[in-house]
């Protein structure tokens, strides 16, 4: 009975981090889109747009192209299903993650490249000039940002001596915020994310002209409810991406109930404040620099990647071990 009451449990706080981040993903997307606004020195739309943005969507009529495979339809699925697989080890505010576990970090690299195979697909069933257009760049920046990427991640797994993302949370905890290759490993991290989620001086989320879109190429051939759930897995992806740098600039420790229910929400809002913070700090990098040419943007992402690199060499230095 302790066992299957502990099950219960589990399940449902599972149900509860899933929750969060869906309710969340939106609201930091219309924070984003406010805070680029403000520094527009205009209005913007409310916070709450893309909220009702999505609902629109999920009411309109979809169309498919007459080219289109079952891999067109299946991808929107696969895209939301994976990109909450990746919250599902990601730590929340409360320092727990429901999948935690060896090789969380793997597991959330995995389930965002599987997002990135099925969209290049995707972006060739319309046979289209555009979507396979922006596959080719997907790829193309795919094949520079997922190393450094995973290569952060590890050097942090050396730091803490575990795979496991929770862990990761917990133990950077006790170690010094300006300990160098914790500090490469949060400037890899922070560039890949800025590639990751499509932003500027990468990408530009909002454009609509063809020849310089990236990611959103890829969505052209997409409407209704198809095109609803893929901008959604966006800003889950966005969202994650964010909480993940929160956990590694000011990381939160393991709490439970026995913490009490102030301390609990305490650390709901001081999490959701970390992540506003980096969400203006991206609306602000947005509003300050422009979108780089496409043959510019590998010496961007190289810079993620040196900078993993003497993240490990700086730690093995550290250590003694070379």
């Amino acid at each position: 009975m302790d066992e299957l009451l502990k099950i219960l449990t589990s399940l449902l706080m599972g149900l509860g981090h899933l929750a969060i981040i869906i309710v969340a993903a939106p609201l930091l997307q219309g924070f984003i889109k406010k805070s680029k606004a403000f520094w527009q020195m205009r209005q913007g739309p409310s916070i709450l747009q893309p909220y009702r943005d999505l609902s629109k969507l999920m009411k309109k009529e979809e169309l498919i192209s007459e080219h289109a495979s079952w891999i067109f339809l299946l991808t929107p699925r696969v895209a939301l299903a994976s990109t909450l697989m990746a919250g599902l080890v990601i730590p929340n505010a409360w320092g727990w993650a429901p999948l935690s576990g060896w090789g969380d970090l793997f597991i959330f690299g995995a389930s965002l490249g599987l997002v990135r195979l099925f969209l290049t697909l995707s972006g060739l069933e319309g046979a289209g000039t555009f979507g396979g257009m922006g596959s080719s760049r997907e790829l193309f920046l795919g094949l520079l940002t997922e190393p450094a990427l995973l290569l952060g991640l590890i050097v942090l797994a050396l730091i803490t001596e575990t795979s496991s993302l929770q862990g990761i949370a917990s133990s950077l905890a006790s170690i010094s915020p300006i300990f160098i290759p914790r500090l490469l490993a949060l400037l890899t991290l922070g560039l890949v994310s800025i590639a990751e989620m499509g932003r500027i001086p990468i990408d530009n989320p909002d454009t609509h002209l063809e020849l310089t879109m990236i990611h959103e190429g890829m969505l052209l051939e997409y409407s209704g409810s198809s095109l609803a759930l893929l901008s959604f897995a966006e800003q889950v992806k966005q969202l994650l991406l964010l909480i993940l740098l929160a956990q590694i600039v000011w990381p939160s420790g393991l709490l439970s109930w026995s913490n009490g229910l102030v301390g609990l929400f305490w650390a709901l809002g001081f999490a959701g404040v970390k992540v506003a913070v980096l969400g203006f700090f991206f609306a602000t990098v947005e509003s300050l620099f422009v979108k780089r040419r496409l043959f510019l943007v590998p010496n961007y992402l190289a810079t993620s990647t040196a900078s993993a690199i003497l993240a490990l060499v700086s730690l093995w230095i550290i250590r003694g071990q070379i």
